[in-house]
């Protein structure tokens, strides 16, 4: 009576329903089925990983660190996808990924320009550098160095702007050996010159230990900058110098001097020569 009420049954229908149950008695295989389910659903690709940080923070199942490596067919060491590491941090870090263009700042002529002796091959700085030790605050041996010399890309250390080291950027910092504020700087230039002042800046102790100013305050740029020595402002902390009533300034004298026109720490610099 039900079977003439709904039709009779085909036997592509009868078949079906015969090896529906023979899976149904089988637990191993529902089980196998259902596990594959929640993978793909809840750890797969099916699950959109949150985008927060291109450097790391991911889950153990994203498919973002196929952003900079490759895993068959890497052009770089360490599976990176260019063949150096500049060129990699230079698909971001050229203003179009990051608001970091750091390959402007490290695209200058070294030897009229300071910076970092940082690997790359760009237009006006192919990496080949002239510095010696004594010109970079006891940095030995002089470069050139990979990014990775400062910076872990996948920021394992723990500090800000992925640096391997501690670097504060904070004002009025208490200098310290430990915990070091500029741990990162020492890590290649000698703390011992640089804060002794055994350097052609012989003002290190004033504005570091004195007066407590961050090395950030005055080597805001620290890939490159076009003037000597690095010197750039940070204009959270340095302003016009009142008594000039322009500036902040920093001019270039060459071999290593200069003058600052500036105010900073409650001091007024008006073409301040050192």
């Amino acid at each position: 009576m039900v079977a003439s009420c709904i039709g009779a049954e085909s036997h592509e229908q009868a078949e079906f329903r015969s090896a529906l149950a023979r899976v149904l008695k089988a637990p191993g295989l529902i089980i196998f089925i259902v596990v594959l389910f929640y993978v793909v659903l809840f750890n797969g690709t099916a699950v959109a990983q949150t985008y927060t940080n291109p450097h790391g923070g991911f889950s153990n199942s994203t498919q973002l660190c196929q952003i900079c490596h490759a895993q068959h067919d890497a052009a770089g060491s360490k599976l990176i996808q260019r063949t150096s590491e500049s060129a990699l941090c230079f698909t971001c870090h050229n203003g179009t990924g990051s608001n970091l263009n750091i390959e402007t700042q490290l695209n200058q002529n070294p030897a009229i320009y300071a910076m970092h002796p940082i690997r790359v091959d760009l237009a006006n700085n192919n990496g080949s550098y002239n510095y010696v030790p004594v010109t970079t605050a006891g940095i030995a041996p002089p470069g050139p160095y990979e990014c990775s010399q400062c910076h872990n890309p996948h920021g394992e250390a723990g500090f800000g702007r992925l640096l391997r080291n501690h670097y504060e950027t904070a004002d009025y910092v208490t200098y310290s050996d430990s915990p070091n504020p500029y741990a990162a700087c020492w890590a290649c230039h000698s703390s011992v010159s640089v804060v002794n002042d055994n350097t052609y800046f012989n003002r290190h102790n004033s504005h570091i230990v004195s007066n407590q100013a961050p090395c950030t305050a005055c080597h805001f740029s620290p890939h490159g900058v076009p003037a000597d020595d690095l010197v750039r402002f940070n204009p959270r902390f340095v302003t016009k110098s009142i008594a000039a009533d322009s500036g902040p300034t920093y001019t270039d004298g060459g071999n290593h001097t200069g003058s600052c026109t500036l105010s900073c720490h409650g001091h007024d610099h008006n073409n301040s020569h050192y």
